[in-house]
């Protein structure tokens, strides 16, 4: 024998061996592909349909070449009223049966189409249409949980009699969600709108042009004025209440001159409130006229309104009045 001759027969007797475990994987599947075919025709004939098609699919998954799974999905779908399936898997069938060279399978395209265009009139067909999505962000579209292609968009899309939700994901804190319920031959149009975004609101963000809007300087001229009116109704108690000391302690102590006194101890609490109250009149009479001082310098100050209060709106009016012993203010809040 040749060595040409030789080589030849080496190899084809490795391509043979690598051959067989291929040609067992194929026999291995084609058998389990009958065993889960024969449970979807046990399953069928006991009118449980839905179980059904998950076995013919499980055989058709493993051994795609046994068309008979594939047309007991579709006839399955059609007695459950799937008719959109039910037509794209006759459409499926009709194809891979032109294709097929084996000849138990003659014949099945022309079923398959026939099928096919007898269910057209009893398919529903849904059609998502999308506004204002022009110049925004990118958003989605969920139809019955799964993403939408945003190329069928517009496109009337077969789908199974029943209800579907449609969803419009833009950024918003919850979608917008639209339901349809397909009847047969029912042509359903969802127009999803996107909303227009929320219009910026520069009045209430922009600072004015001295820094502080002129309605807080204002505001702040008639808080300085409570301020400094407190003060001074604060002075006039504790002036009382040291007035009041006072004349306890002239009362009941002797004169020991000097401008001081000899007092028994039981005028002690006395003495100590008229002290006490003789230091806060000076702290709250100088709180006074400072609140007093800067309210009315901050009102002359703050520009003038443009309208006037309205009626029924809170105001506040400063009077100064003669008083015994000097000049009084006071406070007047209108509600």
């Amino acid at each position: 024998m040749r060595p040409f001759e030789r080589r030849l027969i080496t190899l084809c007797s490795v391509a043979l061996l690598a051959a067989a475990p291929a040609r067992a994987l194929a026999i291995g599947a084609e058998e389990d592909a009958k065993t889960l075919f024969a449970r979807g025709r046990e399953l069928r004939s006991a009118g449980q349909c839905e179980q059904a098609v998950i076995a013919f699919r499980s055989a058709l998954e493993i051994y795609p070449e046994g068309l008979g799974a594939l047309r007991n999905i579709a006839e399955c779908e059609e007695e459950l009223g799937r008719y959109a399936s039910a037509r794209r898997d006759w459409w499926d069938l009709r194809r891979a049966a032109l294709q097929s060279n084996e000849a138990k399978y003659a014949g099945w395209s022309d079923d398959a189409e026939a099928r096919y265009r007898a269910l057209g009139s009893k398919v529903g067909t849904l059609t998502v249409r999308l506004k204002g999505a022009e110049g925004r962000p990118p958003v989605q579209v969920v139809l019955d949980g799964k993403p939408l292609d945003p190329r069928l968009l517009g496109v009337e899309l077969e789908r199974d009699l029943g209800a579907h939700t449609v969803e419009l994901f833009y950024g918003g804190a919850a979608p917008i969600a639209e339901r349809a319920e397909l009847t047969p031959g029912a042509r359903q149009v969802v127009t999803l709108t996107v909303p227009a975004p929320l219009p910026a609101r520069d009045a209430l963000s922009a600072p004015s042009a001295s820094g502080t809007p002129p309605s807080g300087i204002r505001m702040g001229g008639y808080v300085a004025l409570g301020v400094g009116g407190a003060g001074a109704i604060a002075t006039v108690v504790a002036l009382a209440v040291r007035a009041g000391a006072l004349s306890a302690v002239e009362e009941g102590c002797a004169p020991a001159g000097g401008g001081a006194y000899e007092c028994p101890p039981s005028l002690q609490g006395d003495y100590d409130t008229g002290k006490t109250a003789s230091t806060l009149a000076g702290v709250f009479a100088g709180v006074g006229l400072v609140g007093i001082g800067a309210g009315v310098t901050l009102l002359l100050l703050s520009p003038s309104e443009p309208t006037s209060p309205a009626p029924g709106k809170p105001a506040a009016e400063l009077v100064l009045t003669p008083a015994p012993g000097g000049l009084g203010s006071r406070l007047l809040v209108r509600f």
